[in-house]
């Protein structure tokens, strides 16, 4: 019984060895730059895996449907050992025998002419197996635009922590600033309550900051696939790539370069062979084969050889043979339903994206004028104050408008950059 309890401990051990490897940071540097956190995504995000699974399964069926177009050959060996009695016709005893049969031989059959049903079946293979391509080049551009989106989403969350550490330290200034005017009675006992209220509620945004930015970097986690060094600093500057492709060559690009409307073609490429396939069930099929055996009842073994080709022409299936050409019809026109329907939902994502990220550079524009007159505003209402022709409320209200501009600001940048990823994402550029 110790030796159990001893086994069950010491697995414990392992697993919780193995879980806390699991949980191991991926790197100990101290900064993590956008293109890393692609990088990682790219080697460790687990859909990539999955993906890379379905076209390694995609191109292991070409491989098979290509073996039946190849000669087949085996080959047998057997030991027979018989005994007992055996009655040869009735009046006569039987006689008891024992004896051994040898055997062995190699069978070759191939596949002569089929009227193209094997090569439709391989041509819809090839196209099966560049749609699942397709299909992991758009599964690796989803992996990698959350990866970015969810990068930026950290660069906004401290940046914003930024911000509002700004404010706690403006509001602890200002705190500073009215209790000594409150000592000389140059301000009012309100002035120094209001500033205390300011302080306590920057210390409740900039709490509020660090959590978002917190649950920021686990989704960056996420999208990445393992966990990251927390103490590795990210950019913080946003990079404002300039996008002037029109909208109508931006759609022309997209129908020629999205993955999954390859992926989609190449579907409706696969049907078309396999309809081909199907009625071609309707022709005959040639076929050779041959053979050579060696069998005795002991050795040395005799040797006989043949050879043979067989027609084969398919006369009444139960119509099978329609319903299967029927089928395949069917199946062309619900791939090519499939691609009009994916189509329209891109474009539809591509003016979207396109509509957003236009929107997002004119609010940049817009918000880098509101954060200069917000600081322009506080500054002249702290002169104001401190030359005793401003009160304690126009500071308040000036460095809330501040706060509130920079982060309108940093959310016109993420949002900009999110918007680029996600149309250069419909688009298929990455």
């Amino acid at each position: 019984m110790k030796y159990y309890l001893l086994f069950i401990i010491v697995s414990g051990i392992h697993l919780l060895s193995d879980v806390g490897n699991a949980q191991t940071p991926i790197t100990t540097a101290d900064s993590l730059t956008l293109e890393q956190a692609v990088l990682y995504a790219l080697q460790y995000h687990p859909s990539l895996r999955v993906s890379g699974g379905n076209l390694s399964s995609a191109q292991a069926s070409l491989v098979i449907a290509r073996a039946n177009d190849l000669p087949s050959i085996t080959a047998t060996a057997s030991e027979t050992h018989t005994d007992g009695a055996f009655l040869l016709r009735p009046g006569i005893p039987p006689n008891t025998q024992a004896y051994n049969t040898y055997a062995a031989g190699i069978q070759a059959q191939q596949n002569l002419f089929d009227f193209g049903k094997m090569v439709s079946r391989l041509r819809a293979s090839g196209h099966t197996v560049d749609a699942t391509k397709h299909s992991d080049d758009s599964t690796r551009a989803v992996v990698i635009m959350n990866a970015e989106i969810s990068y930026y989403g950290v660069m906004q969350a401290e940046q914003n922590v930024d911000v509002n550490q700004q404010s706690v330290a403006s509001a602890t200034q200002h705190l500073k600033q009215a209790k000594a005017f409150y000592t000389v009675g140059k301000a009012a006992q309100f002035d120094v309550t209001k500033a205390e209220v300011d302080l306590s509620n920057a210390n409740v945004n900039l709490i509020t900051a660090k959590g978002q930015a917190q649950v920021a970097r686990l989704q960056l986690d996420n999208a990445i696939g393992i966990r990251t060094e927390r103490t590795a600093k990210v950019q913080h500057d946003f990079n404002v790539e300039t996008f002037s492709l029109p909208l109508d060559s931006v759609k022309v690009f997209t129908l020629q370069n999205r993955p999954d409307i390859l992926a989609a073609n190449e579907r409706v490429e696969a049907n078309n062979s396999l309809v081909t396939a199907a009625w071609a069930q309707h022709l005959p099929t040639v076929t050779g084969s041959g053979q050579y055996n060696w069998s005795n009842f002991a050795f040395p073994l005799l040797s006989r050889w043949s050879a043979g080709v067989t027609v084969t022409l398919p006369i009444f299936l139960g119509f099978s043979t329609q319903a299967g050409v029927d089928q395949a019809k069917a199946g062309v026109e619900i791939a090519k339903a499939n691609r009009d329907l994916l189509q329209q939902s891109v474009m539809l994502e591509v003016e979207q994206q396109y509509v957003n990220l236009k929107v997002a550079e004119e609010r940049i524009v817009s918000t880098t004028k509101l954060v200069e007159q917000a600081q322009e505003g506080l500054t002249l209402a702290e002169k104001q104050y401190v030359a005793g022709v401003g009160n304690a409320l126009e500071v308040s209200d000036a460095q809330l408008v501040l706060s509130n501009a920079r982060i309108t600001r940093i959310q016109a940048l993420t949002d900009y950059n999110n918007s680029l990823v996600r149309l250069k994402k419909a688009m298929g550029v990455l």
